[in-house]
């Protein structure tokens, strides 16, 4: 089983492997450069551009042997910054290596709407990146942009 988590959630604990692309001072433990999104992409991620980031960072993933990288994590808590229920690259990585190697992925604390989703969509996962629901668009000052409409 390979576990996802945040910094501030399972950060202490001798299993974590930040795969973030810039982890807290605090963290000390091993990293996986190779498995964080690139700072292009997180640009991306920062404008609410999240079909493309996770077209980039599914790139990244695939970039891998599959297989082999389940072994290799098979155990281990994989972190970044973001919190449980925010929309991340641990997902889209959790949700892959399950998807291609069968290996069993648990949020630390349980997962939210998002895995679901992925889970809903596993044939096309990249379309729930198009609901506006699931991803509302904030500007730069955290106004919402794109509100759905109301529908009779």
């Amino acid at each position: 089983m390979i576990y996802l988590s945040d910094f501030i959630t399972a950060g202490k604990d001798e299993r974590a492997i930040s795969i973030a692309a810039m982890r807290p001072g605090i963290f000390k433990g091993e990293a996986r450069k190779d498995l964080a999104p690139k700072f292009s992409s997180m640009a991306k991620y920062r404008d609410c551009k999240y079909a493309e980031f996770a077209s980039e960072y599914t790139e990244i993933v695939y970039s891998h042997n599959l297989d082999a990288l389940a072994k290799e994590l098979d155990g281990r808590i994989l972190l970044c910054n973001c919190p449980k229920d925010e929309f991340c690259h641990r997902l889209l990585l959790g949700f892959y290596l399950h998807k291609e190697t069968g290996i069993e992925v648990e949020e630390i604390g349980g997962f939210g709407e998002i895995w679901k989703k992925l889970a809903e969509n596993k044939d096309e996962p990249m379309r729930i990146f198009l609901d506006e629901r699931m991803f509302p668009k904030h500007d730069r000052h955290g106004r919402l942009v794109n509100a759905m409409r109301k529908t009779a």
